[in-house]
C-alpha cells in the first residue's frame, strides 16, 4: 500500500476553527455591570459583548489535555485597536491585540494555550478594553518550528560576540538564561566610583533573596547623549555602565544594553513624545528626511540628520571602548518603538527602520564595531512587521511585556510567546526583553515557553515593591530552579565553546534550515490516544499504520515540542 501524508496548516486549521465548538461571549458574562450585552442580527448567537472595561470568562471542557489555538470574533472600533489581557487556569499566558475591525472579524487570539482534560477557564480581562467581542474557538495546536540562523547579523563578527550568540542558541528553549535591569552603576561615595556586580544594587537584593547572581546584566546609555551629557557626573554614570558591563563579562555574564536616547536637538532632557511624561521632546524624526513621506533617503544635511549622527557616533565610541577589550554586548536600540511613546517611534514605523538601519550601517561599517549582537523589541500587533527592520539586521526578538493593570502575575506568556514566534516565522531568538513579574521556570516548562532569558525592570519591579512583581521569595524560588541559568553555572567565556550543532551537520540535514534536529516522535489518534513513541530516527517512518488522522508531535534536542495533523 502506498502511503500518503498530507501536512494541514493554514487550510486544515481554517477547516477545524470552523468545526470547532464555539463559546459565546454572553455565555461567559459575570458582573452584568461592568459589560453589555448587545443584540445583532449578524452575531452568532444574536448577541455579542461590549466589553467596555469588563472582563470576561469563558468555561471550556476538552476531552484531551494538551496545546490548542484560540480564535475570536469581534470588532472594534478605535483606529488604534485594542488589547487585552488573557489567562487560563488563572495563570497569563500574555495578551490578545485586537485590530481595528469596522465588523465582525475573526483572529487567531492565541496561537498556543495549554489546557487540562475537563473544564477550563479561559479569561479574558481589561488591560487596554473596549472590545465587542462575540465568540471564541479552540481548535488543535500546530507549531510553527524554528529556523534560527547559526551566525549573526553584524559583518566580520568578534569571536566572543559569536560565542555568546552560541551559547544562547545553545541553550534556547532548555533554560532560561537569568537577568535583571541595574539602576545605580556607581557608589555614592563622592567620588562616583563603578559599582560591581556584586554591590550593584539590584543584584545585591536578588544575591541576599536567594543566594544567586543574575547572569544577564542590563546597563543603560541613557546619560551618553542629550542636552547635559558632558556633566561630570553624567559621563561618569556612562562610564560607570561600561565598567559594569566589562565586570559582568570579566565573571562569564552576559551584558545587554538599551539607550533611552534623549532629544538629539539638546533642547530637552527627554526622550518622551507629548503627552507621555511631565517632560517631553519635539524631535521629528520626520524632518531628518529628503522625503517624509516615503522615508527613502535622508537629508544629510538637515539639523536632525547631524544631530542623530553625532549622537550615534558618541555611543558607536562608548561601544568600541568595549569592542577593543573584547567584551560583547546584547544591543537593543530604538526599543518599544510601535508604542510612539519615544520619539524615535513617534513618526511610524517605516521612519523607525529607516534609522535603526542607518544606525546598523554606521556601527558595523563605518565604526567597524563586531561586538554586537542585534535585539529588537517587537509587539504582538497586526502590524508588527511594518516595524521590523527585517532579518539582516536583527539577531534576537524581544517582547517587553509588563502587565496591565500591575499586579504580580507569574504565569508562562506562552501565548506571547509563541506569538512572537509566528509573526517572525521562528526565524530568531525569541526573548523577554524587559518584563515585569517574572515567569515562574516550572510553568515555562509546562507550556513550552522557550524564553531566550528575562529581564525584570529596575527599582520596585526587582525589588519587590507596591505590586509585589517579584517578592524575596519569588526570587529565591526562581533562581534556584533547575531550568533557569545563573551566574554562577555559566561556562566561563575563555573556555567555552559553542555546540558543533552549531556549525557543522547532524546526519542528512542542514542545522541552517533545522538547526535542532528531531529527537523523537510521538504519534496520536483522533481522540489523542498514544499509538507509539519513535526515537533517534531521521526521517520517520509511518508504515503499519492504519488509514486515518493523526495528530504527530515531534520533540526535537532543545525539548521544543512542533505538532502536526497527518492524513495517510
Amino acid at each position: 500500500m502506498t502511503t500518503k501524508i498530507s501536512i494541514l496548516v493554514l487550510a486544515g486549521l481554517l477547516g477545524m476553527a470552523s468545526a470547532a465548538e464555539r463559546f459565546e461571549a454572553e455565555a461567559a458574562i459575570t458582573d452584568v455591570n461592568s459589560v453589555t450585552k448587545m443584540a445583532s442580527a449578524s452575531a452568532s448567537g444574536g448577541f455579542y459583548v461590549d466589553m467596555k472595561s469588563g472582563s470576561l470568562s469563558f468555561n471550556v471542557t476538552t476531552s484531551v489535555a494538551g496545546f490548542y489555538t484560540l480564535w475570536a470574533s469581534y470588532f472594534v472600533a478605535d483606529l488604534n485597536g485594542k488589547i487585552q489581557n488573557l489567562s487560563v487556569n488563572g495563570a497569563s499566558t500574555g495578551q490578545i491585540s485586537f485590530p481595528y475591525a469596522q465588523s465582525f472579524t475573526t483572529i487567531k487570539a492565541s496561537s498556543k494555550i495549554k489546557l487540562v482534560a475537563g473544564t477550563n477557564t479561559i479569561s479574558i480581562t481589561h488591560s487596554w478594553g473596549y472590545v465587542n467581542l462575540d465568540y471564541l474557538e479552540i481548535t488543535p495546536y500546530v507549531s510553527v518550528p524554528f529556523s534560527i540562523p547559526g551566525t549573526l547579523v553584524s559583518p566580520n563578527a568578534s569571536v566572543n560576540a559569536k560565542k555568546m550568540y552560541g551559547f544562547l542558541l545553545e541553550n534556547f528553549g532548555k533554560k532560561v538564561v537569568s537577568g535583571v535591569m541595574t539602576s545605580d552603576v556607581m557608589l555614592n561615595d563622592g567620588n562616583n566610583t563603578p559599582m560591581s556586580v556584586a554591590n550593584q544594587t539590584e543584584v545585591a537584593w536578588i544575591i541576599n533573596a536567594s543566594g544567586k547572581t543574575p547572569a544577564l546584566i542590563g546597563v543603560d546609555f541613557m546619560h551618553a547623549t542629550g542636552k547635559n551629557s558632558e556633566g561630570g557626573w553624567y559621563k561618569d554614570y556612562t562610564n560607570g555602565t561600561l565598567a559594569l558591563a566589562e565586570n559582568a563579562f570579566s565573571r562569564g555574564g552576559i551584558p545587554a544594553y538599551c539607550w533611552h536616547w534623549k532629544d538629539p536637538s539638546l533642547t530637552v532632557e527627554s526622550f518622551y513624545t507629548p503627552g507621555n511624561s511631565s517632560t517631553t521632546t519635539d524631535f521629528n524624526l520626520n524632518k531628518a528626511f529628503s522625503d517624509s513621506t516615503t522615508h527613502a533617503a535622508f537629508n544629510t544635511s538637515s539639523a536632525e540628520y547631524v544631530a542623530m549622527v553625532r549622537d550615534l557616533d558618541i555611543v558607536a565610541g562608548y561601544l568600541k571602548i568595549l569592542a577593543d577589550k573584547g567584551v560583547p554586548v546584547l544591543w537593543r536600540p530604538l526599543h518599544e518603538a510601535s508604542g510612539k511613546w519615544f520619539w524615535w517611534g513617534a513618526k511610524g514605523g517605516a521612519a523607525t527602520k529607516a534609522l535603526y538601519r542607518l544606525m546598523f550601517d554606521r556601527f558595523t561599517i563605518t565604526h567597524g564595531l563586531n561586538n554586537l549582537i542585534w535585539v529588537w523589541t517587537s509587539d504582538e500587533a497586526s502590524d508588527a512587521l511594518e516595524w521590523y527592520p527585517g532579518d539582516a539586521y536583527v539577531d534576537i526578538v524581544g517582547r517587553d511585556f509588563y502587565y496591565y493593570p500591575r499586579e504580580a502575575n507569574h504565569g508562562s506568556l506562552a501565548s506571547s510567546f509563541e506569538k512572537v514566534k509566528e509573526i517572525f516565522s521562528g526565524k530568531k531568538l525569541v526573548t523577554l526583553s524587559e518584563n515585569g513579574s517574572i515567569p515562574h521556570p516550572d510553568s515555562l516548562v509546562s507550556d513550552g515557553a522557550g524564553w531566550s532569558y528575562f529581564m525584570p525592570w529596575y527599582g520596585d519591579y526587582t525589588m519587590d515593591g507596591w505590586a509585589h512583581d517579584n517578592t524575596a521569595a519569588d526570587w529565591n524560588s526562581i533562581m534556584n530552579h533547575d531550568y533557569v541559568i545563573t551566574l554562577d553555572e555559566m561556562p566561563g567565556w575563555a573556555s567555552y565553546v559553542p555546540s558543533p550543532v552549531l556549525a557543522g551537520k547532524r546526519g542528512a540535514r542542514n542545522p541552517a534550515s533545522d538547526p535542532f534536529g528531531v529527537s523523537t516522535m510521538e504519534i496520536r489518534n483522533i481522540k489523542g490516544e498514544r499509538i507509539s513513541t519513535m526515537a533517534g530516527q531521521d526521517p520517520f517512518s509511518l508504515k503499519g499504520l492504519a488509514r486515518g488522522i493523526y495528530l504527530i508531535r515531534t520533540t526535537n534536542n532543545l525539548g521544543i515540542q512542533v505538532r502536526q495533523v497527518f492524513i495517510k
